[in-house]
């Protein structure tokens, strides 16, 4: 797996102005193209040169398919669905609709040209069309499937039959070695008398 360098491209809209758009070659081989309410597009895609990449959507074409939020600890890889290389399918908000808001831990899916997947970390609030880059990733590999972070901390796991068993074990080899001890002590002090 290669982290990908976002520095520079992970403040609002990736650094585009109103009305404008903004470039990342921080994929290589990939043109990671952000729109800023450019013709009326607010989002992100992905442009490999080759049509068989692209970020994941409801569908490759058409204004009304929108980006899937993938979610945290998920695999992207061949079986995925439909990896759209336009900015149609692909943009958080058109004039035809708007995803709902991606928060934390909501990620995109996305295949390279030479068939690598990687995942890009982002923020989308409608209410205000702002979306941001967090991470990114992809697996160096062509073909090779890739999992999204688990997202939020780490749970602890239940101990195991064996943990518990053996600190049972172990009060209960206490509690005999003291009840041994006081006997052995009564037993002194009878024989002394």
């Amino acid at each position: 797996m290669v982290s990908v360098d976002l520095t520079g491209f992970t403040g609002d809209n990736m650094g585009a102005a109103n009305g404008g758009f903004a470039f990342c070659y921080a994929i290589p081989g990939v043109e990671l193209f952000a729109a800023n309410n450019w013709n009326n597009f607010n989002g992100l895609t992905i442009n490999n040169g080759a049509g068989i990449g692209g970020i994941l959507a409801t569908g490759k074409f058409g204004s009304t398919n929108v980006p899937i939020n993938v979610g945290p600890g998920v695999a992207i890889g061949a079986s995925s669905g439909d990896f759209a290389d336009s900015l149609g399918a692909t943009s958080f908000k058109s004039n035809f609709r708007t995803a709902p808001d991606f928060g934390p831990n909501s990620f995109l899916g996305f295949r390279t040209a030479a068939g690598q997947y990687g995942y890009i970390e982002v923020l989308w609030t409608a209410s205000t069309n702002t979306f941001k880059l967090v991470s990114a990733a992809y697996e160096s590999d062509a073909g090779v499937a890739i999992q999204t972070p688990g997202g939020g901390g780490a749970v602890p796991k239940q101990a195991s039959g064996a943990v518990v068993a053996l600190l049972m074990g172990g009060t209960a080899l206490r509690q005999w070695r003291k009840k041994r001890r006081d006997q052995e002590t009564a037993c002194d002090e009878s024989l002394a008398s």
